[in-house]
C-alpha cells in the first residue's frame, strides 16, 4: 500500500488559534473552593492570589459559592505553585503544591479560620487582648486591621459601591491599644497594583485617636483589578518602621459596553447534523467602557435558531468577563432553515446583555451542523483520465456533506491510486471553517506515473475515501488508463 502524506493547510493554524478564546494545549487549570473551617460554608469575595512562581502571578476573587479558577501556562516544566488567600474577618492562609505541564489541579478545598477563633483579639492569637494587661499603654508596636466595609468595590460611574472604609488599631507590645499620650501618624499607601488601578486613598495620613484607631477610605477610579493597601508607622524615636499586613481590595468593572462584547465558537463546522448530543463550546467575553472585564456575575442570555443552547436562560460572567456554554445538537433539523442569511444546515447563536442605559446589546456567531459524507457529493474533474508514460495529471476534487456544506472539522479525505501511480498529496484534512471553498470543499492534487517497467496500456482507477471524526464514511472510484508505449 502506498505511504500516505498528511497535508496541513496554512490557514489551519489560524483555525486552531480561534478555536476557543482561552484554550492552549499546554495550559493548566488551577481551581477550587474556599470554605469556612468548622462549618464548611462557602466564602464569597475571598481574594486568592497566585504568588509563586513569579511568571504565573494572578489574582482572583471567589464567587458566590466560594469557587475560584486560574488558567496558567507552566511553560513545559513542573513548578511549585503557592496560593495566598485573604478575606476580611478570617485569618489568611497559604497553600503550595506541584503543578506539571498540561495537568490540572481543579479540586482544591481551602479552609479559612474565623479571625475570632484561637485568639483574644490582639492580632497575635496568644489569648492576650486589651483586657489581659492593665496599666497605661506603651508606644506603638503593631498595626491590626479591625474593620473594612467591603473587600470588593466597583469602578466609578457604575451605580455600585465605589468606596470602602477601613479601620486599623495600633497596639503596644503588650497588645493594648495605644492612647493619646503615644499617638502616632499612620500613613496609608497602595503597595501592590499590577493592573495600574487608579484607586485613591483619602486621607493618606491619619493620627490615632484615644482608642488607638485610625480610619480612612479607598475609592475606585476607572480601572479594574486587585490592589493591596498597607498602613505604616515610622517611629523615628527608636528607628523602627511598623507595617500592617497588606489588605487586598478587588475593584470590579462596570456595565457591558457593546464595542467590548464579543462571542466565538469552539468549532464552526461541528458534526451535529445527524447525531444528537454533540457539544460545541460557545464563549462570550464582556468588557466595560474602560476596557475592564465587567463585574463578575453580569447576566448574559443565550438563544439559538436550532439545536439546544446550554444555559439558554442565563449565564454569568467570571472574573475575566467570560461566560461559556455549550450548543448541543438535537431537536428538529428543519429549524436549520431558520438562519437569516446562510442556507440549510446553519444556525445562529445570539448572546444578549444590557448596557448602562439598560438597553439590550447583542452579539451573534454562526455555526454549521455538518452532516456525513455521501457518494453523490464526491466529484472529480476530470472524472476520466489517461496518464502518459512518466507523465502526470492534475485533478480538482470537490467533497461536501449530504447537504452540500463543508464536512465536519477533522474529517480526512484520502486519495488512493492503483499500482504504478502515485498521488501528491495523498491526504487532506477539513479545517475549522464556516463555509466552503479552496482547501475546505475543493482540493487540488496530481497523479503521476511511477512504473518504469510495464509497457502495456492498463485500466486503472483513483479512489476517494472520506471519514469523519465520528466514523461516518463514503467512498467513490474514478476510472482511467495508464498508457505505456516504450
Amino acid at each position: 500500500m502506498n505511504n500516505r502524506i498528511f497535508l496541513l493547510f496554512p490557514f489551519l493554524m489560524f483555525a486552531l488559534l480561534v478555536q476557543g478564546c482561552n484554550s492552549q494545549e499546554d495550559s493548566s487549570i488551577i481551581a477550587g473552593q474556599v470554605i469556612e473551617q468548622g462549618t464548611g460554608s462557602p466564602i464569597a469575595d475571598a481574594v486568592v492570589e497566585l504568588t509563586q512562581p513569579e511568571s504565573l502571578l494572578q489574582t482572583v476573587t471567589t464567587d458566590s459559592v466560594g469557587q475560584f479558577s486560574f488558567d496558567v501556562d507552566p511553560n513545559s516544566e513542573t513548578v511549585t505553585v503557592t496560593l495566598e488567600i485573604d478575606r476580611q474577618g478570617y485569618q489568611s492562609t497559604t497553600t503550595s503544591f506541584k503543578l506539571a505541564p498540561e495537568t490540572n489541579v481543579d479540586d482544591l478545598t481551602i479552609e479559612l479560620q474565623s479571625a475570632n477563633d484561637g485568639g483574644g483579639g490582639d492580632g497575635d492569637d496568644d489569648g492576650e487582648g486589651d483586657d489581659g494587661v492593665g496599666g497605661e499603654s506603651g508606644g506603638a508596636h503593631q498595626l491590626e486591621l479591625i474593620n473594612i466595609s467591603s473587600s470588593s468595590i466597583n469602578i466609578a460611574e457604575t451605580g455600585g459601591i465605589t468606596n470602602s472604609s477601613f479601620t486599623f488599631v495600633v497596639r503596644d507590645s503588650a497588645g493594648r491599644a495605644i492612647g493619646l499620650n503615644n499617638a502616632e501618624d499612620v500613613t496609608f499607601s497602595i503597595i501592590e497594583n499590577p493592573n495600574n488601578v487608579d484607586a485613591t486613598i483619602t486621607p493618606e495620613v491619619v493620627r490615632t485617636n484615644a482608642d488607638g484607631t485610625v480610619t480612612s477610605n479607598i475609592s475606585s477610579g476607572y480601572v479594574a483589578g486587585v490592589v493591596k493597601l498597607q498602613a505604616i508607622i515610622n517611629r523615628d524615636d527608636i528607628g523602627v518602621t511598623i507595617r500592617s499586613k497588606p489588605v487586598a481590595i478587588a475593584i470590579h468593572g462596570g456595565f457591558p459596553y457593546e464595542e467590548r462584547f464579543s462571542i466565538s465558537t469552539e468549532t464552526f463546522n461541528f458534526e451535529g447534523f445527524s447525531r444528537d448530543g454533540v457539544r460545541n463550546g460557545i464563549t462570550v467575553i464582556v468588557g466595560d467602557q474602560y476596557s475592564n472585564p465587567v463585574k463578575p456575575g453580569t447576566a448574559v442570555y443565550f438563544e439559538s435558531t436550532a439545536g439546544i443552547i446550554q444555559g439558554s436562560g442565563v449565564g454569568h460572567t467570571d472574573e475575566d468577563g467570560f461566560v461559556s456554554v455549550d450548543l448541543i445538537s438535537g431537536g428538529d433539523r428543519s429549524l436549520l432553515n431558520n438562519h437569516p442569511t446562510l442556507g440549510y444546515g446553519y444556525a445562529r447563536v445570539t448572546a444578549h446583555t444590557y448596557n448602562k442605559a439598560d438597553e439590550e446589546i447583542t452579539q451573534n456567531v454562526d455555526v454549521l451542523f455538518s452532516g456525513p459524507p455521501s457518494y453523490d457529493n464526491i466529484t472529480l474533474n476530470p472524472s476520466s483520465f489517461a496518464i502518459d508514460p512518466d507523465g502526470s495529471q492534475n485533478f480538482t476534487l470537490t467533497v461536501t456533506d449530504i447537504n452540500g456544506n463543508p464536512l465536519p472539522v477533522g474529517s480526512t479525505i484520502t486519495v488512493e491510486t492503483a499500482e504504478g501511480l502515485e498521488s501528491s498529496p495523498e491526504e487532506f484534512e477539513v479545517p475549522n471553517v464556516l463555509t466552503g471553498g479552496s482547501g475546505v470543499t475543493v482540493f487540488e492534487f496530481s497523479v503521476a506515473d511511477t512504473d518504469d517497467e510495464s509497457s502495456n496500456v492498463q485500466d486503472t482507477q483513483i479512489t476517494i475515501k472520506i471519514e469523519t471524526p465520528a466514523g461516518n464514511t463514503a467512498t467513490r472510484s474514478f476510472s482511467g488508463t495508464r498508457a505505456k508505449t516504450r
